[in-house]
């Protein structure tokens, strides 16, 4: 089990004791799942982005990329 503490500016600390009671109350679920949840969701964003960056780094010069709009008009 991990404990931690956070020192958060007071306008901060209040803003997420609002959402974190809101969230209470809609989902019936305890604080610190939420916490939990969003933690793990970010350590996972972070790794996917260091992933994609290894993966630009590391890329061949004949590697093609597209925009979204690029993919659009391809399909």
């Amino acid at each position: 089990m991990i404990t931690l503490t956070l020192n958060l500016p007071k306008k901060v600390e209040q803003e997420l004791e609002k959402d974190l009671q809101r969230l209470e109350t809609i989902t019936q679920k305890p604080r610190e799942f939420h916490v939990k949840e969003a933690l793990i969701r970010y350590i996972e964003d972070m790794e996917d982005i260091r992933d994609v960056q290894e993966h630009i780094k590391n890329k061949s010069k004949d590697t093609k990329y597209y925009t979204a709009e690029e993919l659009k008009k391809k399909i």
